[in-house]
């Protein structure tokens, strides 16, 4: 969709972070806007759960590029949203991640110049490689403080070397087998491998977090609430608890949404906050040409997680600022399995802090339960998430050492993210951004349907910094350039 909506009626299928992001900036344009959630409450995977009276978090471990002048933070700005009163920076003790591998430690520290540091004391052999890796880094670090970053359309690097698999310059840099194991946790943090990672997708996660780090203060269900109550206090109007059976058409152009209870919601436009195989399922097979319903059927997802949540004793276990990494690699630094950990403070549960540990898991293993909901699986289905948790439980006291009043509260797996958030394969990710699919992710910007589009499908950026820009973009197709510019730019 290439030109502004004519009316002021938008539908917003979809509460999550995007969402609630487009719901906010096209309310702040005026638009009638209502949001429709199937989830009882809004929030998405930003939204946190408690177990024991200890917050569990979903999807926001932790956030980079929130700082007043990086992406992030102008966003919120825009959006009226205060970070400080919803995040803390983390880092205060000089490390953001710390990568525990087999035979060495590596520290992502707080700013680009530290981690050029840190990198070349790693990797002697390498300064070469990281004359250019560094140059590259800092282009694209410098790329996302511009305005176009928010508001070209296209390409705001102007680069198509950027959209090279990252695996592939290092293979032409002759890169040392430490300097890929360190280069590929990046990519375990968003689901695409090294050698399918492209360049510029691999730097900006990367700058994000090395610009600044944040973590929440008092959960996901807060960010919610602030995100909520922002779009609601503009006038927008929230229902939850209402899935969307179809997307209604005429003549090539969106005119409302028929929700499951039978209403139906009058629309301008649509913006479809959802992942982009759940908007199939809303239109009628004939309103996109084939060829487009082939591109969005065959995308490939990002590999799925498996997340413990565990109460530990915070006496003996005390919350860190920092994430740690523990990495198994194989001879040539690719890493083949892994562990991402943070302790952290829980919240109302006296004398307890929260474990949490994240590890690739792949859809297909929980195939014999796909057809099955959550709260429904069985004994079996149980049986093997514990034994999982207890596997990871085990890895993280290698680290930790052996774990005081340890009680497991929670294990989720890529079936229970594929019912909370609608995502076929359960990724937390969506869509895989990699080089191969990286032009047919773009093209979802551009839907060949008047009034509709989709938010948080970004295709340069991945989690909260993708969702929201996703929802700029969405608002700029449905406000049209000229307006969207003028009540952006003077806000950035």
């Amino acid at each position: 969709m290439r030109n502004p909506i004519e009316g002021k009626n938008v539908v917003i299928i979809g509460a999550g972070a995007g969402g609630l992001s487009a719901g906010i900036l096209l309310s702040l344009f005026d638009y009638r806007v209502t949001l429709v959630e199937k989830n009882s409450v809004a929030g998405g995977l930003m939204r946190s759960y408690q177990r024991s009276g200890i917050d569990c978090p979903v999807g926001v471990h932790y956030v980079g590029a929130l700082g007043p002048d990086e992406p992030l933070g102008r966003m919120f700005r825009v959006l009226g949203l205060t970070v400080d009163d919803l995040f803390y920076r983390i880092g205060g003790d000089g490390v953001i991640d710390r990568y525990l591998f087999d035979d060495f430690v590596f520290d992502l520290p707080v700013n680009l110049d530290a981690y050029e540091d840190n990198l070349r004391s790693a990797c002697p052999t390498d300064a070469r490689a990281l004359d250019i890796l560094m140059k590259n880094l800092r282009d694209i670090a410098a790329g996302m403080l511009k305005p176009s970053f928010f508001l070209n359309t296209g390409d705001p690097f102007q680069n198509m070397e950027s959209f090279r698999p990252m695996g592939e310059l290092l293979d032409e840099l002759h890169a040392s087998d430490r300097l890929r194991a360190i280069l590929a946790v990046p990519c375990q943090l968003i689901g695409v491998e090294l050698n399918d990672c492209p360049v510029i997708f691999h730097s900006m996660v990367l700058a994000g977090y090395l610009f600044s780090s944040w973590r929440l203060k008092d959960g996901g269900s807060r960010m919610a609430d602030v995100f909520t109550k922002r779009f609601t206090d503009l006038g927008g109007e929230l229902l939850t608890g209402c899935p969307v059976r179809k997307i209604q058409v005429a003549g090539r152009k969106v005119t409302g949404v028929l929700l499951a209870d039978g209403r139906t919601l009058p629309a301008d436009g649509v913006v479809a906050a959802i992942h982009p195989k759940a908007l199939l399922e809303l239109l009628d097979e004939d309103v996109l040409r084939a060829s487009v319903r082939e591109r969005i059927l065959t995308l490939a997802e990002t590999e799925g997680v498996i997340a413990v949540q565990a109460g530990v004793d915070a006496r003996a276990h005390a919350a860190m600022d920092h994430n740690l990494y523990r990495l198994y690699c194989d001879a040539h630094g690719v890493i083949k399995d892994g562990i991402f950990c943070q302790i952290r403070p829980g919240g109302g549960a006296a004398g307890a802090n929260l474990l949490s540990i994240i590890s690739r898991s792949l859809y297909r293993d929980w195939l014999p339960w796909e057809n099955t909901r959550t709260g429904c699986r069985g004994d079996a289905y149980r049986e093997k998430k514990q034994a999982i948790a207890s596997e990871l439980l085990e890895k993280a006291s290698g680290i930790f050492g052996p774990f005081k009043d340890l009680r497991l509260l929670d294990v989720f797996t890529p079936l229970t993210l594929r019912d909370y958030v609608n995502c076929p394969e359960g990724s937390c990710y969506g869509v895989l951004r990699s080089s191969r699919q990286l032009l047919k992710v773009a093209s979802l910007n551009n839907l060949p349907l008047a009034g509709l589009c989709l938010a948080g499908q970004n295709a340069l950026a991945p989690g909260v910094l993708g969702a929201v820009l996703g929802s700029f973009a969405a608002a700029r197709q449905i406000a049209g350039e000229k307006r969207f510019l003028a009540e952006v730019v003077r806000q950035l």
